[in-house]
C-alpha cells in the first residue's frame, strides 16, 4: 500500500473496508477510483473536498455560458475537438476564478446510447505511461472538469461529438450537471489531473485567445 496514499484513499484498496458515514454515488466512487490510482502511479492529482451542496444553479449555469462564449465561442468544432486536452486545462483556471471554486482535470471515457466514446481500457492507459506514444498518435481519451459536488462541465463534447449533444449542449458550449443525474450519459474517471496528458505529450498549451 501507497503511505502517501490519505486514508479515505485507502480505504477502496482494502478488504476491511469501513462503511462510510454517507452513501457515495456512483461517479463519485469512481472518481475516487481514479484519484487513487493517479496517486498510485506516482503522478499527483489536485487535491479536492467533496462536498454534497450542488453549484449548478441558473446564476452558475449563466456565468460558465458567459466565460465560455466569450472564450471559445468563436472556435469551430474541428479546433475544439483536436485542442480539447489544452482548453479543458485554460477554460479550468478561468471557470475556477468565475465559480471560486477548485475544479478538477478529469480524464477517463464516455458512454452513451450504449457507445463508450473516447475510450482507451486502463491497462493501455498504463502502456502509454510507461513507454509514451509515436508523436502524433491520436489518443481515444476525453477531458472534462470535476467539481467538489462532483459535478461536471464538460467543454468539448459537443465538438467531439455534435450529433450525440442535445441542442442546449451545441448552444452553450458546455454540460453542466450531476453525472448521476444524466439521462443516458455517464462518465467514467481513469485518471485525475493534468499530469497524465503532460507526460504522454498530448496536453499543448492553448493561446488562441
Amino acid at each position: 500500500m501507497n503511505p502517501l496514499l490519505p486514508n479515505w484513499l485507502r480505504r477502496l484498496f482494502s478488504s476491511r473496508r469501513k462503511v462510510m458515514p454517507r452513501a457515495a454515488g456512483n461517479y463519485e466512487l469512481a472518481f475516487m477510483a481514479a484519484r487513487a490510482r493517479t496517486i498510485l502511479w506516482g503522478l499527483r492529482p489536485p487535491s479536492i473536498d467533496v462536498t454534497p451542496v450542488r453549484c449548478a444553479s441558473t446564476a452558475t449555469v449563466a456565468a460558465v455560458r458567459w466565460q465560455l462564449v466569450r472564450s471559445i465561442g468563436h472556435l469551430n468544432e474541428d479546433l475544439v475537438a483536436t485542442q480539447r486536452f489544452g482548453l479543458t486545462a485554460a477554460l479550468r483556471v478561468l471557470l475556477e476564478a468565475e465559480l471560486k471554486v477548485p475544479l478538477a482535470y478529469t480524464l477517463g471515457y464516455v458512454q452513451q446510447d450504449g457507445q463508450r466514446l473516447c475510450h482507451t481500457p486502463v491497462e493501455g492507459l498504463e502502456q502509454m505511461l510507461r513507454t509514451g506514444i509515436a508523436p502524433g498518435a491520436r489518443v481515444s481519451l476525453h477531458a472534462w472538469l470535476t467539481l467538489p459536488s462532483q459535478e461536471v462541465i464538460d467543454v468539448t463534447f459537443w465538438a467531439l461529438f455534435p450529433l450525440m449533444c442535445c441542442a442546449d449542449e451545441r448552444e452553450t458550449r458546455a454540460l453542466f450537471m450531476h453525472p448521476d443525474q444524466m439521462p443516458g450519459r455517464t462518465y467514467h474517471p481513469q485518471w485525475v489531473g493534468e499530469e497524465f496528458v503532460r507526460r504522454i505529450g498530448v496536453l499543448k498549451e492553448y493561446e488562441g485567445w
